[in-house]
């Protein structure tokens, strides 16, 4: 019995896909496409929203007559939204000059950047020693289009 239901098996896995090509036919271009528009490209679609609750940069020898390592530190860092919509990615050659194309209609950043205390330590985690905040209020950066294209004689 299970040698039989093998078999059975094997003809369908043999059978059945050569039954599935045997309605398939060539296409002649001409006829087939000749009413068949499209477009090349890409378009892309893309949000972020970024917080980071610390940033600090130091520097372990200091300068001058200030030998010790000293931090700068940003807490409370909040970033305005990145959002990608619409953002059309093509590539064309005009006057013998091949390009890589960005398109936008809309804005890329939004919102506020905000760093609650910028600080002067000597450690990572210093408190004190604030120079006070940050806050850019309603941002909005946006751009029509960006051509990439290589140089002409490396």
């Amino acid at each position: 019995m299970k040698r039989t239901t093998g078999i059975g098996v094997i003809i369908m896995l043999v059978v059945f896909p050569a039954l599935a090509l045997g309605g398939m036919v060539l296409m002649d271009e001409e006829m087939e496409f000749e009413g068949v528009t499209g477009q090349v490209g890409m378009t892309v679609n893309m949000s972020m929203n970024l917080t980071a609750s610390t940033i600090a940069w130091g520097d372990s020898d200091g300068f001058g007559t200030y030998t010790t390592a000293a931090w700068l530190i940003y807490n409370g860092v909040t970033l305005p939204t990145i959002a990608l919509s619409n953002v059309v990615v093509d590539v064309g050659t005009g006057g013998g000059v091949s390009y890589v194309a960005l398109e936008t209609t809309g804005n890329i950043i939004t919102g506020n950047l905000t760093i609650q205390s910028i600080i002067v330590g000597s450690s990572a985690t210093s408190t004190t020693q604030s120079l006070g905040e940050l806050r850019i209020a309603g941002m909005a950066v946006s751009f029509g289009t960006i051509r990439i294209s290589g140089h002409a004689n490396p």
